[in-house]
This record gives structure tokens, sequence and C-alpha cells, in this order.
């Protein structure tokens, strides 16, 4: 085993509370699916006062997938089960006044396409079921959003075409539903266009964006009444290098456009758009965290209205970091950041978990040499100081592999989050086994129900801005200055600066191992086609013919 050294000047180290932050309660989460199946985690929300559902995709049966939504006291018990099937599906969850709406969308291999919004009570039964369907024929393509309003409503919007003749009229749709899934209105447009998002203030008026990829980058926000009256439309024409917009309403209603994008041929950068509500227009526009390579991994608004962001950064010399910020939301200027080196403590942080509460968290994983990972959660006080670490649970000595994916913060302020595990050969570089889990994290309590050894944390030191740290190994492994962009992506991916002498060939994989693109490496630029692939989450792995060094894995994100 090869050892690292670390020589630390640290400029922020772990309060002494992360002396006795530690794993509360381990829930785990097994469909027992033989590879290539497996269970993942996806999200987790709070439900009741008591209570979290989270969802997992449960296993599949070839083309047939498998969800489960799992209700647990925030004690760690599980107590209901609700189970969904599907062609090629996937759900979305929401929690609105003590219901759970759940939105499956299914892809028949035949062409055709159902889409079933569910209504559960607190007991995780169905009140309410409701295929969605538009009159005249009218063929969905897909449910682009699914979103609910301060008063339960439920609103979807997508694409699809109506048939007419020989030849069929494509043409965008947005409908709202009460809270017991009757339809109120929808409305139609069959001009040249794509309804991506949509969202909701509080007053019940609803915004459409519509960004149609003929028109890139030419976005069009639409605004309708609560009446499903149109209100007016709005032209804006942003960034020519975007690689992906989102879109989310912040606490007094302005809209914001965030996302990813290329600067110039060697840099790329979030950029983010506050449009108005009284009158539609910029606010601001703002560009952040400029470097080779940039992955958003979450941007985000807390219940007081700060809003926060992180993001993943990559050097052309193969450097990589986590860096979290708060933005003022007022004038969109950062208020503080915070960078963590992966070269220092091996931490890559995926996701924000924010409340009201004076604390936010981030989480992620934080791998060792061998590629085997825990899981991670870094806790810091709003003015962006850390003030806690917690680890666990421990996969170095079982050969598995931990990260935590999504999470929240429970009424006695302490941190559930879900996440994945999986079974890794570390010579072999496979994943032999898939399972996920839940955990609470806090600073008492004891460790129970994992296989795993236990997660009690230690005083933990990771790197901040303005440290410096050395890096020595037993063994010279030269530095991998690879370079993977866009990241997300949208049609294409391009891999620079791969040396032909160490890498023969790339290949794409599913999270779930299953192999969906190789080519061989005949240049030390390389373009990979991706726009056969759905959105999600996918590994890119650069395989090695050299002796004494390893594959290189690389998490890609597909976002359209």
């Amino acid at each position: 085993m090869k050892t690292i050294r670390l020589f630390l000047l640290l400029s922020l180290v772990w309060a002494p509370a992360s002396l006795i932050a530690q794993v509360q309660w381990y829930q785990n989460q097994d469909g027992n699916n033989p590879p290539p199946g497996g269970t993942f985690g996806s999200c987790a929300r709070s439900f009741t006062p008591n209570s979290f559902v989270a969802c997992y995709q449960w296993g599949s049966d070839n083309e047939t997938y498998h969800w489960k939504i799992s209700k647990s006291h925030i004690n760690g018990t599980e107590q209901r089960s609700f189970y969904l099937s599907g062609t090629w599906a996937n759900i979305e969850m929401k929690v609105s006044y003590g219901h759970v709406y759940v939105l499956l969308r299914s892809f028949p291999l035949d062409g055709t396409t159902a889409f079933t919004i569910y209504k559960l009570d607190t007991n995780l039964v169905v009140r309410k079921q409701k295929q969605i369907s538009f009159p005249n024929n009218f063929f969905i393509y897909n449910i682009n959003a699914f979103e609910l309003d301060a008063s339960g409503n439920v609103y979807i919007a997508g694409d699809g075409q109506y048939p007419s003749g020989p030849d069929f009229l494509p043409a965008s749709f947005v409908a709202k539903t009460d809270r017991n899934l009757f339809t109120k209105w929808f409305r139609m447009d069959s001009s040249a266009t794509s309804f991506t998002q949509v969202k909701v203030d509080r007053l019940g008026k609803v915004y459409v964006i519509e960004d149609y990829y003929a028109n890139f980058p030419e976005v069009k926000i639409r605004k309708y009444g609560s009446n499903g009256n149109p209100l007016n439309t709005k032209t804006l024409v942003t960034e020519t290098g975007r690689f992906n917009l989102i879109a989310k309403l912040d606490e007094p209603g302005n809209l914001m456009l965030y996302g990813g994008k290329t600067v110039g041929d060697t840099a790329q950068a979030m950029y983010l758009y506050k449009i108005s509500r009284f009158t539609g227009n910029i606010l601001y526009q703002r560009d952040y965290f400029q470097t080779t390579g940039l992955q958003l991994q979450d941007f985000t608004e807390d219940d007081d209205g700060r809003l926060f962001a992180l993001v993943s950064q990559y050097e052309s010399n193969g450097d990589q970091r986590s860096v979290i910020a708060r933005i003022n939301p007022q004038f969109g200027n950062l208020i503080w950041t915070r960078e963590y080196p992966f070269s220092a403590d091996s931490t890559l942080l995926t996701k924000l978990v924010v409340n009201g509460s004076s604390r936010l968290y981030a989480i992620g994983a934080k791998r060792d040499i061998n590629f085997l990972s825990k899981a991670v959660a870094l806790r810091f006080n709003k003015n962006g100081n850390p003030d806690a670490g917690f680890n666990g649970p421990d996969s170095t000595n079982v050969q598995r592999s931990h990260a935590l994916v999504d999470g929240l913060i429970d009424r006695n302020d302490q941190l559930i989050t879900i996440g994945n595990t999986n079974d890794f050969d570390p010579n072999t570089f496979n994943s032999t086994y898939f399972r996920a889990f839940a955990i609470r994290y806090g600073t008492g309590g004891n460790h129970h129900g994992c296989d795993d050894k236990s997660g009690e944390a230690t005083n933990n030191t990771i790197l901040a801005k303005g440290s410096e740290a050395t890096l020595t190994t037993d063994t010279d492994i030269p530095a991998l200055k690879i370079l993977v962009y866009p990241n997300p992506a949208a049609n294409e991916v391009f891999i620079r600066n791969a040396d032909l002498a160490v890498y023969e060939r790339v290949s794409l994989y599913s999270l779930r191992g299953e192999l969906l693109n190789q080519q061989y490496l005949t240049n030390t630029n390389t373009r990979i086609d991706v726009r056969s692939y759905p959105t999600g989450n996918y590994l890119l792995v650069l395989h090695t013919k050299k002796a004494g060094i390893a594959n290189k894995t690389i998490s890609l994100v597909l976002q359209r």
C-alpha cells in the first residue's frame, strides 16, 4: 500500500466539535440486485416534523426500472414504503402539505410514453392518481418540468406533437392541476419552441422558460396569470458559450437564471442573471469562478434568502478543487468563498444542504489513493467559517466506496443524508455491487446498523483558501494533466492532453456499470459525441496501457 504524507500549513482547522461528530444512525437500503443492477439513492426531503422521505432506484429487470419511496422517522426507523415500476422509468418527487407527489416517466420501447402523477398521504397510500394526456391525440415527448406552488397546486411543462395528416405538428405545453390533480387549465404553443422549465411565484403567477436549441443562445420567458391567461413574454439573449441553463425564483420572487459557460477557447465559468419580478428586466449579470474547467454542482437559497454556490474547478495541470461561496442576492457580488484543493484532502463536494438555521452543509466523498471513498459532510457557519467535519461510514478496510448525494436538516438541527455504496476492487477498478443508505450525522448518539466499521469522525484538517501543502508518495507517479470539458455537457465532450504513451482508449459508462461507448485514442485531443444519451450522471474512464499507472475515472454530467 502506498502511503501519503501531507505537510500542511493551515489557515483553517476544524473546531473541536469535529472530535465528537459522528454517525448517529445508519439505514441500509438494498434491493438485493446482482450486477449490473443495484440500488441507488436519488433524493431526500423533509416531510412531517418527525419524518423524511427519500427515493431510490430500487433495481431493474432488463428495461423495467423499479423505484422505491421510503418514509422514515428522523431517528432512522423506516416506517412506510411505496414502489413504482416502468419501462426505462425515472421518478421525480415533491412534498407539500403532508402529501408526497410523485411523477413517473416511462418510455416503452414501442415509442409510446406514459406520464403519471401520484398523490400519496402520510402513510404513502395513493389518494389520487392521474395519467397526463391532452385532447386531439396529442403525443407527449417528455415532461421537462414538474413543480408545486405554495398552495399545493401542480404544474407541468414539456414538449410533444399533434398528428396532422401525413405530417406532425410539434407543440409545447404548460398545465396546472389543483392539489387533487384535477386539471385547472393548460396552454399549447405550436411555434418552434421547447418549454424546458416552469416556476411559480407566491401569487400563483407562472414563469415558463423557453429554451429552443435552434434559437440558441436566445431564451424566452413566458409569464401566465394564476388562471392561465398569458401576461407577457420577454426575450433574453444569454451567453453564447453557455452549456446549460437552470431557473429558480428567489425569496422575493425575482427570476434567477444560471449555469456554466465557456470563456473563449480555454476557460469555463459560472454565470448568473437576476430578472426583475416587476419589469422583467435584467437587474444584474455576473460571472464567477473562472478557470480552465468548471462544473456547477449546486446553487441554492436558504429560508432567509441567502444564496450559496458550490462548484468544482479543474486546472490545465490536472489540479482540482471544490469551491463554496455565498453570493449577495441584491447585487450579485461574492460575500465569501472557501476553497478545498483535492490534492490536500482528497475531498470532492457535490451538494449543499441549507435551511433557516445558522449552519449549512456541503456533502460528497473523500477518496483515498486506491479510489475507495468515505462519505463526508462539512459544516459551516453562514459567515463561511467551518465548525465541524463528519466522516462515515468507513470504506477503506472493506473495499467499498461511499458518497453522499442529497440531504436535509431535521427539526433537531441535525443533518440527514442519503448516499450510495459500491463494492469496489481497486486492482481491477470494477464495481461489483451497489446499494444505498441513509445517515444522520450529529454530535451525540450511537452508530449502529452498518456492516462497515464505526463511522466516528476524527479531527480532520481540510486545506482552505490561502493555505499550502506538500504531497509526497513512496512511488513516483507522473502527474496527469488531462482536461475534460464541458462538464456538465450537452452534445459533446472533449478530452485534452491525454498522453498516448499512457492511455490507449476512453470508455463511457452508466452509473450501473453499463458500457455505453468506447473509442481508441489516436490524438491527444479527443471528441466524444454524447447526444444519444439522456440527461444524468456518467463515468468516463481513460484506460491505461502502462504498468504502474491506474485508469483515470472522471464523473461526467449530461444536462440539457
